[in-house]
């Protein structure tokens, strides 16, 4: 059972018990305001303002009633009527400076702890990602975050307002009339009772409901990026019915939360008729004794109003916003208190240049249970090109994601020119590392700003050189904007091989002492295959260059082809060597060219 912030268990009645440990998460959440103190004091005292100025008014119809009506001063009346127009003018004011300033300052906690969250999660390794879903992790930095907002701009003003009210009508109500003051203390059980008994039970099911939302945005992130799939295999109908489920059990959640929350309401205006009732029945038996005014009377019951107001608001807040946002607020803290990150030493290196030899001494690595990479010994001179080359699975990926630090070796160590990498700072050593992927990401920019992703600074000349030697730069420039061209998400508007080039691109504009080249001719046509391998050839000049290569074609330009079976090298040499030996290189070799012969024999299609 999820524990919430009310501690563990509860009294023997199931009433949540409060405790330091409890409080501190609420804590936090306003820590956040500390950097605005000021505007929070100002906004305190706007609402002393505008709490005194509301106050004024059932004093100024006392006056109307007893004075001008029954006490024929009709000279009062002209200034009353000023007062009070000048107080509702007055008020109008204020509360639009402190509505404005309540806005701003919760904005800018929200804009803060957004920030805070990406911050963070870029901080993360890269193993969280594929443990969390995209979809939930947007939820928490954009719906939890906004939840919290919420709580933050109605707390500040709620709190502050009425507290002021409730001590300001209280102290007027024992002066106007005790006995009738006490009457209206009457209901206060109830109010407390109702807050106290639905407040805990709204935060677990708020907890479910931010859950749903988190669901439901995976979903929807998952289903529109894959929307060809879902066309192709005409999926519709049947994706139809899982959002309809997904939306169904966010509104079955919703309304979990609502059943409570909507019987809160009633429940306090209840016990607020029950004190309305008793000071009209007793006040009424005083004025009729010539003991109570009609103008005390009435304005006893219009303080009355001021007076039950703020203590529903406070219910509200207590027993629904707080439940609400902080069950947003613990999502966003676990996500802030991931520790899942490199550990990164106060001394580590920031090489300012690298001449590329790589080691891998003893190297073993597991996602889970099984080894992915068992015992790799293997080194690569500066310079050099090596081919992995094997079957899917085999840990061809892996291997080159530990050279830039993306995951910690479990045994051995990983050198970059003699250097253990666990001593280099992470973003120091990936700025020397260009990558390119088999899957190539471009981002919803223009062609130049993608080529310019790891340089940012680069002059044109040097995004378009760069884009000549990847081979890209004559289809840039029959795009409809040229080097301006918006990409689309992801690349879209795209071809693959025209994404691959972009990518290999961006790759040699950054320069690195390192290139890695991840399967970048796998998915391909011939023409530009061979497009790409020219660019290849350009890349791998003066550099370390890792190639995973699922095309053993792309394996001419190695200097040396390292293969791999069950997370072990097992054979390693040129591919005239390895074909000799006729191993699982050769194998692989000679499936290949079948699959080509195959498929040069195959009749022309009509």
């Amino acid at each position: 059972m999820r524990m919430g912030y009310y501690g563990r268990g509860g009294t023997a009645t199931g009433m949540p018990r409060l405790t330091w440990e409890s409080l501190k998460p609420a804590g936090r959440l306003f820590s956040y305001l500390k950097p605005h103190w000021r505007k929070v004091s100002f906004l305190v005292l706007l609402t002393i303002l505008v709490t005194g100025l509301g106050l004024v008014h059932p004093y100024l119809i006392r006056l109307l009633l007893d004075g001008v009506i029954y006490g024929h001063h009709t000279d009062w009346l002209a200034p009353l009527v000023g007062v009070f127009v000048l107080t509702v003018v007055v008020t109008a004011g204020l509360s639009y400076v402190q509505s404005y300033l309540n806005q701003q300052v919760g904005h800018r906690v929200i804009r803060r702890m957004r920030n805070e969250l990406y911050e963070h999660l870029q901080r993360l390794q890269i193993r969280f990602f594929h443990r969390q879903e995209t979809g939930k992790i947007m939820s928490r930095i954009v719906n939890d975050t906004e939840a919290v907002q919420d709580v933050i701009i109605f707390s500040i003003e709620t709190v502050a307002r009425s507290i002021l009210t409730l001590v300001g009508v209280t102290v007027i109500l024992f002066r106007m009339n005790a006995s009738l003051a006490l009457c209206t203390l009457i209901p206060i059980p109830l109010f407390i009772l109702a807050v106290v008994l639905y407040s805990r039970a709204l935060k677990r099911r708020f907890l479910t409901f931010r859950e749903k939302i988190a669901d439901l945005n995976a979903f929807l992130q998952e289903r529109i990026s894959g929307i060809r799939v879902v066309k192709s295999f005409t999926r519709e109908p049947i994706e139809q019915r899982a959002f309809e489920g997904r939306t169904q059990d966010y509104y079955e959640a919703y309304m979990s939360a609502a059943r409570i929350h909507s019987t809160v309401g009633p429940v306090m205006t209840l016990a607020g008729s029950v004190g309305m009732l008793l000071v009209m029945f007793l006040g009424g038996r005083l004025a009729l004794r010539g003991t109570l005014t009609g103008g005390e009377l009435v304005a006893f019951v219009l303080y009355l109003g001021f007076f039950y107001r703020p203590i529903g608001e406070i219910g509200r807040l207590v027993g629904y916003e707080i439940p609400r946002g902080m069950a947003s607020a613990e999502r966003i803290f676990e996500f802030l208190d991931e520790q899942d990150m490199l550990p990164v030493a106060p001394d580590a290196l920031k090489p300012g240049k690298l001449r590329g030899e790589l080691a891998f001494r003893n190297v073993t690595f597991s996602y889970g249970d099984e080894d992915v990479l068992k015992d790799i010994v293997l080194t690569v001179a500066p310079g050099e090109t090596v081919a992995l080359v094997g079957p899917s699975g085999v840990g061809k990926t892996t291997l080159v994601d530990l050279i830039s630090r993306f995951y910690e070796v479990e045994h051995g160590r990983v050198e970059i020119d003699g250097v253990d990498v666990r001593r280099y700072d992470p973003q120091a050593l990936r700025r020397h590392i260009g990558v390119v992927l088999q899957e190539p990401f471009l981002f919803n920019t223009t062609v130049r700003e993608n080529i310019a992703y790891g340089k940012p600074d680069a002059a044109d000349a040097e995004v378009r050189d760069a884009a000549v030697k990847a081979e890209a730069d004559e289809f840039i420039n029959e795009l409809p904007q040229g080097y301006d061209t918006v990409v689309g998400e992801r690349g879209v508007r795209l071809s693959v091989g025209q994404k691959q080039r972009v990518s290999i691109a961006r790759a040699l504009l950054k320069d690195p002492a390192i290139l890695i080249l991840d399967e970048a001719t796998s998915s391909v046509d011939t023409a530009t295959e061979k497009a790409i391998h020219r660019a290849l050839e350009r890349a791998v000049k003066g550099r370390t260059t890792i190639l995973i290569a699922h095309r053993l074609s792309t394996t001419y330009i190695a200097d040396r082809i390292i293969v791999l079976d069950k997370g072990r090298i097992i054979e390693q040499g040129s591919a005239e060597e390895l074909l000799k030996q006729g191993g699982l290189f050769a194998r692989l070799y000679e499936m290949q060219a079948l699959e080509v012969l195959t498929e040069s024999e195959e009749p022309p299609r009509s």
